[in-house]
This record gives C-alpha cells, structure tokens and sequence, in this order.
C-alpha cells in the first residue's frame, strides 16, 4: 500500500474519525513530523549525496547545503599544484572541537568537524589554506506535503497570481497559488494554476476565489473548467498522484507516526497512543533493516551512527 498526500490525510481523519476545521489545518504538520520521527531513527543509504565546496583560509566555519540532515563524511585535498593529498576528518561534537582549538586563529591542516548551526560546520583547527571539501551526506527528502495539483480557471477580470490564497465556494476546499501559467483561446486568457497546500479535491465548475488585494491577494474569481486549446487538452483538477520514498516503502510506519502526532494533538487516550506507538516501533523494524540502524565502525567513523543534528 503506498499513500498520496490526499490518502494519507484522509486516512489520519478516518482513524482518529476527527474532521474538526483546526486539526484538519494541522494534517501536513502530523505528516512532516512523522517523516521526521522516521528519519530520526534511521539513516538510508538512498538518502546519501556528494557535494563539493572550498574551505577559505582563516575561516573556520563551512556552510552546509541547505537539505543537510547528517553527515557520512568529510574529506578535504591539500591546495598543491598539480594534484593533493585526499585526507578525511573526524567528526565531533562542538565542545570538543571549541576545546581542541580555543583560540579560533590557531591555523593549521583540519582534523576534525562538527555541526555549529544549522548552517554551518566548524573545523579544527582553523584551515591555513583553501582545500577543496568533499562531503558526503544524508540529505532530507523533499516532504510527501509538497505535493502539488493543476487547477484549470477561467479568471472573470483579473488574473491569479503566486501567491495566491483560494478557496472554492461550493467545497471549501483552500489552497496556495505555486505558479501560474497563461492560456489563451478564443480572444479569452484563461489560467492553469499550480497549487500546493490544498486541504481536500475541488468541485468541478465551482468558482474559486483569492483573498482580496486588500489583503495582499489578486482577489481573482472564476469557475474551474476544462478546455482544449491550440490542440492541448486542459483538465479542471488534476489528480493528486504524487508520492514520495516513505510513502510507498514505509507507508504504515508514515501512517503511524502521523497518528502519534495527532493524538497528541488531540489529548487523546493513553491507551490508544500507546497502541499508536507500538505499531509505529514495529513497522519501523522493517525500515531499519534498509538502513544503517546498528553502531558502525570504521577507519573513517567511530562509533554509532551520526543521528540528525539536534
């Protein structure tokens, strides 16, 4: 069984048999909080990239790549001509690496990392020169609620525009505006809005309306419709079909993780939470036995597996 973004909320609902407008708007939150708990507790292999970088002379900081969860390694080649010397670095906590060089303008040959912030590695001791960085790292998935759906609409006056909060007036369904792609037939503009965020299906044929310029809106309005234009078919709604990684090869652990999360959410019973946990921990067995779930040693790491930066 794999989920869309549109099963898996509406599963969420069914289990905790809860349609209330606040927890509805809160489904994408028990979603990536979900993925997060997963990719916590286990690290794949699949989820691993490579990225190049060059460290800058007394400068003991290296900026991470903006989907960093953890690293694998870190390997640095000496600034000769022609051709380094490729070395790796041992990764450490922050103390360590603050109590290993104390004064940041100590300079020398790297032999350690460790995560600083969100943004940023620190090195020991501080390079003396540019090496060329290697890191090879897991990386976050883009998230099952990045999901998105075409919209087809016939604007009555202005267009839509990014950014664009809609609702539909008979569904109620609400969405945001990702991009907006101009078609014209007829001596007519019609728009095909990329929408994200959406909270459920729309209607066919109903008006959809954007917030007010007041508001910082287009104030658009028009009904969804579906056309053929210079030979090309456009559909009123595409269908959600978008998957991601966990949501087919980890769908009940996903499933289970939401539920965690929302029951929390709701206060819900301790029994039933302690159910919800109980099959979250059972379906993640299976998912760690593709992973790296056990304490790995080798001549490049030490120790357990690096965890998520915290």
């Amino acid at each position: 069984m794999s989920y869309t973004r549109t099963t898996l909320r509406q599963a969420i609902k069914d289990y905790t048999e809860n349609d209330e407008t606040s927890f509805v708007n809160n489904l994408d939150n028990f979603i990536r909080a979900s993925e997060d708990r997963i990719q916590k507790n286990v690290q794949l292999s699949l989820f691993r990239k490579n990225v190049t970088a060059n460290t800058t002379a007394s400068n003991q900081f290296l900026s991470m790549p903006t989907d960093f969860l953890a690293p694998f390694s870190l390997s640095l080649m000496t600034p000769l001509n022609p051709g380094g010397i490729k070395f790796f670095l041992e990764f450490k906590d922050t103390s360590f690496i603050q109590t290993y060089t104390p004064n940041s303008t100590t300079v020398g040959s790297p032999r350690y990392y460790a995560t600083f912030d969100v943004s940023n590695f620190i090195l020991a001791p501080t390079p003396n020169a540019a090496f060329e960085a290697q890191l090879h790292y897991f990386y976050r998935p883009l998230s099952l609620t990045a999901s998105t759906v075409t919209l087809f609409v016939n604007p009555a006056s202005a267009s839509f525009v990014v950014g664009d909060s809609i609702t539909g007036q008979t569904s109620g369904v609400t969405a945001k505006v990702t991009s907006v792609t101009a078609v014209s037939s007829g001596g007519q503009t019609y728009n095909q809005l990329t929408v994200s965020e959406f909270s459920g299906l729309f209607t066919f044929g109903e008006t959809v309306s954007a917030v007010s310029t007041v508001n910082g809106g287009s104030g658009a309005t028009g009904p969804l419709l579906n056309l053929t234009a210079g030979g090309t078919s456009y559909l009123w709604q595409s269908a959600d079909t978008t998957t991601s990684w966990l949501s087919i090869n980890a769908s009940t652990t996903l499933l289970y993780g939401a539920l965690i999360e929302a029951y929390i959410y709701m206060k819900g019973e301790n029994d039933v939470l302690t159910m919800f946990n109980q099959r979250f921990n059972e379906a993640l067995v299976g998912v760690k036995m593709l992973g790296e779930a056990q304490a790995t040693t080798d001549e490049y790491r030490t120790g357990q597996v690096i965890r998520e930066r915290t």
